[in-house]
């Protein structure tokens, strides 16, 4: 038995007639007949019913015609893979990504890829920092875009990008629209934050920028990502301070303001591992990491 008879057989149990398969494969109908027969008595068992009007499937031709299909198809897949593999410009990464990066930096990520490699594809996990760095270097991920700390003895990291941070207000709030405005306006301020635990670098910056501007955080309320903290914001529990990016969600009921660049900023690297890194991985997470290192 061989993929070709399968074929065979399949195109047969299709088109219920051998002639008009034998057409389709650009065979003659004795050579056809002769490979469905053969794989007939392989088998042990009647797959095609014929008469000189007709052919029909039996019970165990139904069976078998399902099954092969899915065989072909499994087939097809291995070979379209092993093709990709071929290529060395082609292929899957998957690909952590903290969540504050996929406002802004993971779409410029992505053009550039697209632009160097076509053939390739990111398949995108959202994770925090620290599962990331967990899932590189045990060979889980082929990269991760995380937040800067200084321990990442696991995995090589590359800083690709820095951004400000901004202060987020109720729309209504006495300071939303307020002219010169400043950080330390907010020292009295109710205040939420994403929890440590979902975000170290962004609590930790958020903390030494109020430090930076003379007070220490009130922090009431933690949230576990960016949308909830906007939520919070809105329903009047409080202010909070975030990366820049956040602000092109452009979310009902609550105002960014800037905030001067020695309020601090957050940083984000590329991470990834050479025990198991490939030789595509290797040359997408350079190319990326050598064009955002210019503006980095």
């Amino acid at each position: 038995m061989d993929m070709r008879q399968l074929r065979y057989f399949v195109t047969v149990a299709e088109e219920l007639s051998f002639r008009r398969a034998a057409e389709k494969l650009n065979i003659s109908q004795p050579p056809l007949s002769q490979h469905v027969k053969s794989l007939e008595e392989e088998m042990g068992v009647q797959l095609l019913q014929r008469t000189r009007r007709e052919v029909r499937l039996t019970p165990a031709g139904e069976a078998f015609l399902r099954e092969t299909r899915i065989l072909l198809d499994q087939m097809r897949t291995a070979v379209n893979a092993a093709v990709r593999a071929g290529n060395d410009d082609s292929g899957v990464l998957r690909v952590g990504v903290a969540t504050s990066a996929l406002f802004h930096l993971v779409s410029v990520i992505q053009r550039q890829v697209a632009a160097e490699f076509p053939g390739v594809t990111l398949s995108l996990v959202d994770m925090v920092s620290a599962e990331q760095v967990r899932a590189v270097s045990l060979g889980l991920l082929d990269a991760g875009i995380v937040h800067a700390r200084p321990e990442r003895a696991e995995v090589r990291r590359q800083l690709i990008h820095r951004e400000p941070l901004v202060a987020v207000l109720p729309s209504r709030h006495p300071l939303a629209q307020k002219d010169g405005f400043q950080l330390s306006m907010l020292s009295e301020e109710p205040m939420v934050a994403l929890h440590r635990e979902h975000g170290p670098a962004i609590y930790d910056a958020i903390v030494a920028c109020c430090h930076e501007a003379g007070f220490s955080p009130d922090i009431r309320h933690m949230a576990r990502s960016p949308l909830t903290i906007f939520q919070m914001v809105r329903l009047g529990l409080g202010v909070s301070i975030a990366p820049a990016s956040y602000a092109t969600t452009g979310f009902a009921g609550v105002v960014f303001r800037e905030l001067p660049q020695s309020a601090g900023q957050v940083c984000m690297e590329i991470i990834w591992s050479e025990k198991h890194a490939t030789d595509l991985t290797r040359r997408v997470v350079g190319h990326v990491a050598k064009r955002m290192a210019l503006d980095a």
